[in-house]
């Protein structure tokens, strides 16, 4: 199914040029993953400059396991007559989805960030492992990384689950701990570089929202957390809210009037990871 959604082409100009200037990367770069793209160029190790490696076998593809939930997942508009669901939205009400959501897992991120890879590291053939799960919360991320993430041991994971922390969660203490427990397996269990993701913006109606757990207050955990476990940080958040700084209407960049991400949204979470690996 394709997403029929498009952002204002004024909007998405604007949007990508903020992503663009803004400094959305933390101190810490993927270092082990550049190498092992720059290395891993799927030939034989005869093939290869870089000798043999220390456990003989022959180098593998790279592999990139995302962690996250529905935008992870590539969903976006629900299915239906847009305006009507809309209107309904825009009224606080909460419109009728039963009949599914738009995924177009073509359009999400870590695809555009695996074509973004290909470009620059042009000899090498790079593996992706979407373990996007729409309405996941990172209590279900804790319970699923071994089964998602470590037994894939990839060389790259990259977390982005902080939208879905509704009341019944708890707090934003409570988000921190189930994100450090999940990042202490990752980083204890695999060799694989992290990046830690902030968030698109949500437009969800106050109903919906955890008054215990603004987002904003989770954003600010993924941020100090990445600096203390000196993990990478992609902060998209930063570039959202510039965009609004500069008077314009992040809604606009939200296909489903919500909290799901257009596919210009979408590119620039994309471009925001490329510059961990080319700065």
């Amino acid at each position: 199914m394709r997403t029929m959604y498009r952002t204002k082409q004024e909007y998405a100009q604007a949007f990508l040029r903020i992503v663009d200037a803004t400094d959305t990367c933390g101190e810490m770069r993927p270092e082990h993953f550049k190498k092992v793209m720059k290395e891993n160029q799927g030939g034989i190790n005869a093939f290869s400059p870089y000798g043999i490696p220390d456990d003989g076998l022959e180098r593998r593809n790279p592999l990139i396991v995302a962690l996250g939930d529905s935008v992870t997942a590539g969903h976006f508009e629900p299915c239906g007559n847009l305006d009507e669901i809309f209107a309904v939205i825009n009224a606080g009400g909460i419109p009728d989805i039963s009949n599914g959501e738009v995924t177009d897992a073509r359009e999400c991120y870590l695809e555009k960030f695996r074509s973004l890879l290909i470009d620059h590291f042009e000899q090498t053939s790079v593996s992706t492992i979407n373990a996007g799960i729409a309405g996941d919360t990172m209590y279900g991320m804790e319970k699923r990384v071994y089964r998602d993430v470590v037994r894939h041991q990839p060389d790259l994971v990259i977390v982005n689950g902080s939208l879905n922390w509704g009341i019944e969660c708890g707090n934003s203490a409570d988000y921190e701990a189930a994100l450090r427990r999940t990042l202490a397996v990752i980083l204890n269990e695999t060799k694989a570089d992290v990046i830690l993701m902030t968030p698109n913006m949500e437009k969800m109606p106050d109903t919906l929202k955890n008054p215990k757990s603004p987002l904003i207050e989770r954003v600010e955990i993924i941020r100090n957390l990445a600096a203390e476990k000196k993990c990478c940080l992609a902060d998209a958040y930063l570039a959202w809210e510039k965009f609004e700084e500069e008077g314009y209407p992040a809604v606009e960049l939200l296909a489903n009037r919500g909290n799901h991400p257009s596919i210009t949204g979408h590119e620039g979470f994309a471009k925001i990871l490329m510059k961990l690996i080319v700065s």
